[in-house]
């Protein structure tokens, strides 16, 4: 059933966190310490890496490598031209290079958690995530 839907999924969670980036948020985030903010942002792109990654394998059939490779790297340009939009576009909001660093992190732990998971399953024998 996933696998049916994920591309709608990833298209409609990329526009909320694009729309999430770009609208301001009356006071909500200057209430919340900065490195909840950090985690949020780790966890958004964790999230991004895996739901594209499955996209990308699953959906359009390109092999394991090439796909994480793509979910990594879409994830990467997508987070940084948040930050520059942030910058140029919005008032309420600022770039941050921060901002970039912590994107990475969750990029980097969801490839890191997509790769352990294709290891136990060739260890194992059994088909990918679904």
């Amino acid at each position: 059933m996933l696998k049916k839907i994920s591309l709608l999924l990833s298209v409609l969670y990329t526009i909320t966190l694009s729309l999430l980036s770009l609208i301001k948020i009356n006071d909500v985030v200057k209430k919340l310490p900065s490195f909840n903010d950090k985690v949020t942002h780790a966890l958004a792109h964790f999230i991004f890496v895996i739901l594209w990654f499955v996209v990308f394998y699953y959906k359009f059939s390109f092999k394991y490598n090439k796909a994480l490779g793509l979910a990594a790297l879409f994830s990467l340009v997508y987070g940084i031209s948040i930050e520059l939009l942030q910058g140029c576009i919005t008032v309420s909001r600022q770039s941050d290079f921060k901002d970039v660093l912590a994107n990475v992190i969750g990029l980097v732990f969801a490839s890191l958690l997509i790769i352990c998971v294709k290891k136990r399953v060739l260890k194992n024998n059994n088909t990918l995530l679904f």
